[in-house]
């Protein structure tokens, strides 16, 4: 199995710019891929964009996964990288995911477990310990990390749970979009029993309960008195950390 002679054959295959040993192809318009070996020469970093190709990115994406590929191919399921940088976007890291994640090649065993699938990233959207399931859903799912838009706002890593209607309050906290829990905590207002409870990308759990007005329980167990406004803002620092210029906070 040589990466060189799968990437050469692909149709409409092109040199990517000036990176030695990278390529680029379309399989439709808008439907982007670039790939480029490992120093080893037989594993490859491959890159996806839907609608949003840009090559000056892609030979970047592909340079910084070149240069750390130690970091970039370990065992867990979503990889990380931070201190990625490009003019004109705000992508700070730059994160792999494993054969079992990506699943570029499923009829060729030994091709898929030679390559790495990378997307760049914000800080905020990756964990970097996510097991395989968590991995699945911020990869695969439209409401993750939507990593094939190269044109995206943040979507910040976000679990949370909280009391429903009925009183009861899940088990576990979930996978869930940021305007889920807004809304939740708006209409939560004036609520004594309001519970809700929220994990960020660095596993940092807040609560947020109402006692004439919000509460907010910080990851140290201090509990802050604030109006929504601030409510708000705690949150947006909270979800999106280094990235809360980029963010899309839902009004």
């Amino acid at each position: 199995m040589d990466p060189r002679e799968t990437y050469a054959a692909m149709p409409g295959v092109t040199a990517l710019g000036e990176l030695p040993d990278a390529w680029h192809w379309a399989t439709a318009p808008g439907f982007d891929s670039s790939a480029a070996l490992y120093a080893d020469g037989r594993r490859a970093f491959q890159a996806y964009a839907l609608d949003s190709y840009d090559e000056g990115l892609a030979v970047a994406l592909l340079s910084f996964a070149r240069s750390h590929s130690t970091e970039l191919t370990t065992d867990a399921p979503l990889a990380l990288a931070e201190g990625f940088a490009h003019p004109g976007y705000g992508f700070d890291a730059v994160a792999a995911a494993a054969p079992p994640l990506h699943r570029l090649y499923p009829d060729d065993t030994e091709l898929n477990d030679a390559v790495r699938a990378v997307i760049p990233v914000y800080r905020c959207e990756v964990a970097g310990d996510e097991s395989l399931q968590d991995a699945e859903y911020r990869y695969s799912r439209g409401s993750g990390i939507r990593g094939t838009r190269w044109d995206r706002p943040p979507s910040p890593y976000l679990k949370y749970r909280y009391r429903g209607a009925t009183g009861s309050v899940q088990a576990k906290r979930g996978f869930a979009g940021l305007k889920s829990m807004v809304s939740t905590v708006t209409r939560g207002e004036g609520r004594d029993d309001l519970f809700v409870e929220f994990e960020n990308y660095r596993h940092e759990v807040r609560t947020i309960t109402w006692t004439e007005t919000w509460t907010l329980t910080g990851p140290d167990g201090d509990a802050t008195r604030v109006s929504l406004d601030e409510l708000r803002e705690a949150v947006k620092a909270a979800l999106y950390g280094p990235n809360a210029g980029h963010a899309d906070f839902p009004g």
